[in-house]
């Protein structure tokens, strides 16, 4: 464990005195679904401090950072995490993914294809395997047959859905994206239909899609997309910057999406 990288934050101030670790975990896993990884990360934070040994809490935590872009933070704590969960395939898979996105590729595949070689590899695992074959440049049919796992494992959920259609986003794949992510909207607005959940729109979902589309160049749909996103959260710079450039009409605006694509 590296002593120079800084630690995951830890709340100081007690800002949920009724709050326990069920509630703090609940907490955490609704911010990481929004996309809002700090808030994610300090309720992930908490629940450790009620159970040190609550290991969805410490694969909260290390995806969190992953999501920020803080890989040199991620693959130590992943190191921690191992020495109280060995062999644990979801902290192996993090650690794979964040070195795959640090630039280590070798090294991270390695832990990748040992997470999925482990008993019964989660959808995340597969999710993350995925995502590193894609980025490492690999078949592409490969990595898709490891995000089509990961759907298989996680019928019905929105959730992974939504996270197999950010990874083709993120390596440009648009067109794959737009399936996973319209089913993933599909199963939300049904929930919140049903009362399963509160009727706030998913932002980080309807961002994602009007990426998509963007990717397209269906504009008119990224910017409903994008508009929604930042009509239901406020102050959400990168749907509101998105939108002002898919209205846009100027050469520099057609020569960024030019670039994107």
């Amino acid at each position: 464990f590296d002593a120079n990288a800084r630690p995951a934050p830890v709340e100081t101030e007690d800002h949920w005195p009724t709050m326990d670790e069920a509630g703090c975990m609940a907490a955490g896993c609704e911010a990481f679904d929004a996309g809002l990884y700090e808030a994610a990360l300090t309720a992930f934070s908490r629940a450790l401090r009620f159970n040190k040994s609550l290991a969805g809490a410490w694969l909260g935590q290390i995806r969190c950072l992953i999501c920020m872009g803080e890989y040199p933070e991620a693959i130590p704590w992943s190191d921690r995490a191992l020495e109280k969960f060995f062999n644990s395939p979801d902290l192996l898979a993090c650690k794979g993914l964040a070195m795959v996105r640090r630039g280590e590729v070798p090294k991270g595949l390695e832990f990748l294809d040992g997470a999925v070689a482990l008993r019964l590899p989660s959808s995340w695992v597969w999710l993350a395997r995925g995502e590193g074959l894609l980025r490492a440049r690999q078949l592409e049919a490969n990595a898709s047959r490891c995000l089509l796992k990961a759907l298989e494992l996680a019928p019905d959920d929105w959730r992974t859905e939504m996270r197999v259609g950010m990874v083709y986003n993120d390596i440009r794949l648009y067109a794959l994206a737009r399936t996973p992510l319209l089913a993933a909207l599909r199963r939300f607005e049904a929930e919140r239909r049903s009362g399963r959940r509160p009727a706030a729109e998913n932002c980080l979902l309807l961002y994602h899609l009007g990426a998509a589309y963007e990717g397209l160049g269906e504009l008119q749909l990224a910017a409903g997309y994008y508009h929604r996103a930042a009509s239901a959260r406020r102050h959400f710079v990168e749907a509101e910057q998105a939108l002002s450039r898919v209205q846009a009409t100027g050469v520099f605006s057609k020569i960024w999406r030019q670039l994107k694509a």
